[in-house]
């Protein structure tokens, strides 16, 4: 099986895997995989349920919700991820924009941080380095990889600074998640806006999801080739 017949399977396999648990499946589904990563993005996901939900401001019990959800759905997207392409991978990291009613799941392999850097990609790490020492420290680890001219997915390890490292061993790992991601995303965002040079297009989304027993993180960008930063005002 060729990799565009893994992608198109795969994005079968998830419409339907989100729409047995979540009773409602995705308009799009998008799967980018290399030796290295599977990107899967999904659009309009938002369930009846949830849209009441949020009319009422219950952004936390959608989020806790939709975890509980995902702990259903990850080990047979696992299963399937592996038979497809006949690579295990031993990550796997999500996140969810509810107001652009976006999200991705990204698998990933330990390989990953064997790969070689291209001079594009070195300009990126460099940027997320910055960034990211700004606001807590310099990682151990950044590898960036364009899966296509739409997604970018970025890998960092040991970011963490002791008293975040503190609040996971206290078990509030939500708390750290839901905090961490306001801040990292408005940062990155900010910053890819400035640069968007680098990502030859403009920022449409940016996901954030942590690993935090083994200090890991995924950043992924979605782009819009098309448009410029400009051309948005």
């Amino acid at each position: 099986m060729n990799i565009k017949e893994q992608q198109k399977e795969l994005a079968g396999f998830t419409a339907g895997l989100l729409r047995k648990h979540f009773g409602k499946g995705p308009e799009g589904v998008f799967v980018s995989i290399s030796e290295a990563i599977v990107c899967i993005y999904v659009r309009d996901l938002l369930t009846p349920v949830e849209k009441v939900l949020l009319e009422q401001e219950q952004y936390a019990m959608v989020y806790d919700t939709r975890d509980t959800l995902m702990d259903k759905c990850l080990p047979e997207l696992k299963k399937q991820i592996e038979k497809w392409t006949g690579r295990e991978y031993q990550h796997f990291f999500y996140d969810w924009d509810i107001e652009t009613n976006g999200g991705v799941i990204v698998a990933t392999r330990e390989t990953i941080i064997a790969l070689e850097q291209m001079e594009y990609p070195q300009q990126i790490n460099e940027l997320v380095a910055m960034i990211t020492e700004s606001i807590q420290k310099l990682p151990n680890t950044v590898k960036t990889v364009k899966l296509n001219s739409r997604t970018l997915v970025i890998y960092r390890d040991g970011i963490l600074v002791d008293i975040e490292k503190e609040i996971f061993n206290l078990g509030e790992t939500e708390v750290l998640r839901r905090a961490k991601s306001k801040l990292e995303k408005q940062a990155f965002r900010k910053a890819f806006d400035k640069e968007s040079h680098l990502l030859e297009g403009a920022v449409q989304e940016v996901f954030a999801d942590w690993e935090f027993e083994s200090d890991r993180s995924i950043i992924v960008v979605i782009i819009d080739p098309l448009k410029k930063l400009n051309d948005i005002g």
